[in-house]
């Protein structure tokens, strides 16, 4: 039960950051520096390439809060509780991104039907 739990903490954190409204003005600064480090051609510096990740890709971010959450709330070995909570982390946004899809289905077919 605690594995669950600790699951949801890591998924939880990782959807507020990459995907809410509520750090939606963040990740946009974050993406007008990335996008302007690329000006003329240029390669991002790597700790533009970094942060980038960690604000836009759940599974960037997942990985380093599964390791911090493991390390903070130990269960079992470190390195096993980390995986298995990023693998649970993966599959949480997977049922994540299938529902949305399915809702934005769903809202696409209402949609064709008011418009008959």
């Amino acid at each position: 039960m605690d594995l669950i739990v600790l699951s949801l903490v890591v998924f939880s954190i990782t959807l507020i950051v990459t995907k809410s409204k509520i750090l939606g003005c963040k990740r946009e600064f974050v993406e007008k520096r990335y996008e302007s480090a690329k000006v003329g051609h240029q390669k991002p510096s790597k700790l533009h390439i970094f942060w980038h990740a960690m604000w836009t890709c759940p599974m960037c971010l997942g990985f380093w809060v599964s390791a911090i959450v493991s390390f903070v709330f130990p269960l079992c070995n470190w390195f096993v509780q980390c995986l298995v909570l990023f693998g649970l982390n993966w599959l949480w946004h997977c049922l994540e991104n299938m529902l949305f899809s399915v809702g934005e289905f769903l809202e696409s077919q209402e949609g064709e039907e008011n418009e008959r």
